[in-house]
């Protein structure tokens, strides 16, 4: 059983995130936090064969909830943030950040758990990103580039939950962050066992794709003292 609202069942501490940057309980003063991060490994960078090339320049996706968890804590994200989207492109250096959150606890918890819902952006999101809306359906992943020279956009509508498991994370020290970093290589959707290259472009290859993302997302999780 989940709850949105500050409730204690059992041994299971059930909590929402209020907003992306509101804090849980104002009367807490000193508490742990969580930093979403994601990066795109490859993005920038050309695949090319002697019959095709591929450079992917925009790599995003939306999650419209998470969940946190360990042995004896589960936060999950709260109904009123409908929305997380996860971008990758160009101007990105390094990893992004998504979201930096206080997670309402002050108490030592461990963590060893990320579960994300992958969805379709919905019309009533607030998203501005026009890339994820269509005429008749909504879009849960969007992917930029040129194949061939060309550019094009990939955009799919795939629905589903998956489980990240990682070491057991503690936050001990005051203040202390769970850093959960997601991240996906592109040469693991694009690059075939073969060496060739997957053509975006190709309606046939839609499925390939969805399920090299879904095969090739990957989390980790650590703790720093950010502040």
């Amino acid at each position: 059983m989940r709850s949105s609202l500050f409730t204690l069942i059992g041994s299971i501490i059930l909590l929402s995130f209020i907003s992306a940057c509101g804090l849980f309980n104002n009367d807490i003063q000193v508490e742990k936090r969580l930093s979403l991060n994601f990066q795109a490994e490859n993005l920038g960078d050309s695949l090319s064969t002697e019959q095709d090339s591929l450079v992917i320049t925009d790599f995003k996706f939306s999650v419209d909830r998470f969940i946190i968890a360990g042995n004896d804590i589960e936060l999950e994200s709260s109904p009123n943030v409908s929305t997380f989207l996860f971008t990758y492109d160009l101007d990105a250096a390094q990893e992004r950040l998504v979201l930096e959150v206080g997670l309402g606890i002050a108490d030592n918890s461990t963590f060893d758990s990320y579960t994300m819902y992958l969805q379709p952006v919905p019309n009533n999101a607030g998203i501005l990103d026009d890339d994820f809306y269509g005429e008749d359906d909504n879009y849960s992943v969007v992917i930029k580039g040129k194949y061939n020279l060309k550019n094009f956009t990939f955009r799919i509508s795939p629905t589903f939950e998956k489980i990240f498991s990682f070491d057991p994370v503690s936050l001990n020290d005051i203040d202390e962050t769970l850093i959960i970093r997601k991240s996906i290589d592109l040469n693991e959707i694009f690059l075939n066992p073969d060496g060739s290259i997957l053509d975006p472009t190709d309606s046939a290859n839609e499925s390939i794709i969805r399920e090299r993302i879904n095969a090739n997302l990957q989390v980790e999780g650590f703790a720093v003292n950010i502040y």
